[in-house]
């Protein structure tokens, strides 16, 4: 089946069923109507309808009657009507439906009478390129209609566009997969027909056709991009379901970015927003980009919110530098990711030995039984084996003793890290933020710049033992790391030699240099692999740090709440038959039971 897809779609719209011209009294049938339509050179048709009306018996006469058009470009100048080959002069724009006009019929159709109710007009720009040919142009068109709660019983419908008689009927192509009934040849014209038999003329009968364009002197040129507006316009199944679709997105992007506050601003826009999408199909078209827009803006803050979570500190510019903190300290106060900075913890007391690794992949790690003590105690055997405990190492230590052979990234140390952040903060009261800042990145600076210029593979090792921390808070230690791995050298930390005292060499440990296994080919891939789990359990949000609203909207959820109790409160006044309700974020309703007066 040949099918030529052209590119107007034209519908004639229906006079509304609940009008107040066609009042309940109103009922009749249309035993038979005919539509000619005839394109002209200028892209416009004129159309030629007639109707036979019958006026059923103790129904209201037929006084007016409504003609739906294709579109609001018409001139009721060109129009014209008759009633029984009876002209008729009263045409005026529809007050009931939106795009069409009413014709008063003098004398009208009375109950049990029958009448031929002609009409015509001419309507603009209705002939588009057919965007399958360039050859050819393109017509749809569908008859007016009437509401089914006034037409009783069937029509036969037919519906014939007529050619001019240079045409090649079999040139002529249908649409819509309606294939034509009838082609014809007239007196001096051509025609193709489509036949529609007791159907009901409560509804669109859309039919389409294309047909060479060359005795035309203008068509409507249309784009893909504006047969897609098109469809959108009309489509209003697919806009209800998108529409639908992108309150429950808002939805989720709302109650996220404000943390499930703001309720009663939410209520009113998933009122006043879809009715004004209804309203112009252009503005819900518009909310889809729109709304991408928020959600990405959304990630964005939030996730420049998560990079962001030291809390506020009193810095004095010009002040004093904060000196003396662990690597751990400093990468809190450069706000590396938080998993970064529990790896360094962690590496830290492998280092000093106050725990040691029982598994590499995923990293376990133990407490040793000397220091599974009191905090006083532990502090005490650190010192006697010269080494020592930090304040904020203690949390971790008790942690990591409390879930014995829980792997480092299943625990959860977000009150930990919480109170490591916080002792961070308040050793930097009265100190100069930024300046400390660049002292410790140029720490990080020199220390790299050192290790580099270390050639003796012995001395290059004693060097990264003790510096492993500031080499690590260069946030491109991987690919130094990997550099000196492809020229030779592949660093493994000393708890994980088979020589370091404080720890065993994990599983799969070999004579001289540990292989860290497939997990990595260096160092630096294990690191990475070992911060990149810790990383999903350190979120800022999740572990305390940050709030994770970027929005606070409990304030309009207080004054919606005031505004409802107040209401109740004074809806009830007198004789203390009132009564009040609240209700958390305004989403609610109430009532009040009583009796009597």
């Amino acid at each position: 089946m040949r099918t030529a897809r052209g590119t107007l779609l034209v519908a004639l719209l229906a006079v509304l069923a609940s009008t107040p011209v066609w009042a309940q009294s109103y009922s009749f049938s249309v035993p038979r109507m005919v539509l000619g339509v005839t394109p002209n050179p200028d892209a416009s048709v004129t159309l030629n309808y007639e109707v036979k009306f019958h006026c059923n018996d103790g129904a209201h006469p037929i006084d007016v009657v409504d003609m739906g058009l294709p579109h609001g470009g018409y001139d009721i100048s060109n129009m014209k009507a008759s009633l029984n080959g009876r002209a008729l002069t009263d045409i005026r724009v529809s007050t009931e439906i939106d795009t069409g006009v009413e014709v008063h019929l003098t004398p009208p159709i009375q109950p049990g009478e029958t009448g031929t109710f002609e009409f015509e007009a001419t309507m603009p720009n209705m002939v588009f390129q057919d965007t399958t040919n360039p050859e050819l142009a393109s017509l749809r068109i569908t008859p007016t209609w009437w509401g089914s709660a006034y037409v009783t019983d069937t029509t036969d419908l037919v519906i014939a566009v007529y050619l001019p008689d240079t045409i090649d009927l079999n040139q002529v192509l249908y649409q819509l997969g309606r294939e034509f009934d009838e082609k014809l040849q007239l007196s001096g014209r051509k025609a193709v027909v489509w036949v529609f038999e007791d159907t009901r003329i409560v509804k669109e009968h859309m039919v389409g056709c294309s047909f060479p364009k060359a005795w035309m002197e203008r068509v409507v040129k249309q784009t893909a991009l504006g047969l897609a507006w098109k469809w959108w316009k009309e489509s209003t199944g697919a806009r209800m379901i998108v529409g639908l679709l992108m309150l429950v997105v808002f939805g989720i992007w709302y109650f996220r970015i404000t943390g499930g506050t703001g309720t009663c601003l939410f209520v009113p826009l998933v009122i006043v927003v879809p009715i004004l999408w209804a309203a112009s199909p252009a503005l819900e078209l518009l909310g889809i980009p729109v709304l991408i827009l928020l959600w990405l803006l959304g990630d964005r803050i939030a996730a420049a919110r998560k990079r962001s979570y030291l809390p506020p500190i009193e810095s004095v510019p010009g002040g004093q530098i904060k000196r003396g903190l662990t690597a751990p300290e400093a990468a809190v106060l450069l706000e590396r990711p938080l998993g970064e900075v529990l790896t360094l913890v962690i590496f830290g007391m492998l280092k000093k030995g106050l725990v040691t690794m029982v598994r590499e992949d995923p990293l376990t790690v133990e407490v040793p039984e000397q220091f599974q003590t009191t905090r006083g105690e532990r502090r005490k055997v650190a010192s006697a084996l010269g080494t020592v405990v930090r304040g904020y190492e203690q949390p971790f230590l008790d942690a990591i003793m409390e879930s014995p052979g829980t792997p480092v990234p299943e625990l959860d140390l977000s009150k930990e890290m919480r109170n490591l952040v916080r002792v961070t903060a308040e050793r930097m009261k009265g100190n100069d933020l930024e300046r400390t800042k660049e002292y410790y990145e140029s720490i990080v600076y020199k220390a790299w710049k050192e290790a580099r210029l270390i050639g003796e593979v012995e001395k290059r090792d004693e060097y990264v033992d003790n510096n492993i921390g500031w080499l690590m808070l260069d946030p491109g230690y991987p690919r130094h790391f990997h550099t000196w791995h492809r020229s030779g050298y592949s660093y493994s930390p000393a708890w994980s030699r088979p020589s370091a005292p404080s720890a065993p060499a994990p599983t799969g440990a070999t004579s001289g240099r540990t292989s860290f296994g497939d997990v990595a080919a260096s160092f630096a891939g294990w690191s990475e692999n070992v911060s990149g789990r810790m990383a999903a359990t350190m979120d800022p949000v999740r572990v305390g740090l940050v709030d994770g609203r970027i929005m606070d909207l409990s304030g309009v959820d207080k004054v919606g709440m005031d505004f409802l109790e107040t209401m109740a409160e004074s809806g009830g006044g007198g004789g203390g038959g009132g009564c009040a309700c609240a209700c958390a974020g305004c989403a609610c309703a109430c009532a009040c039971a009583g009796g009597g007066r």
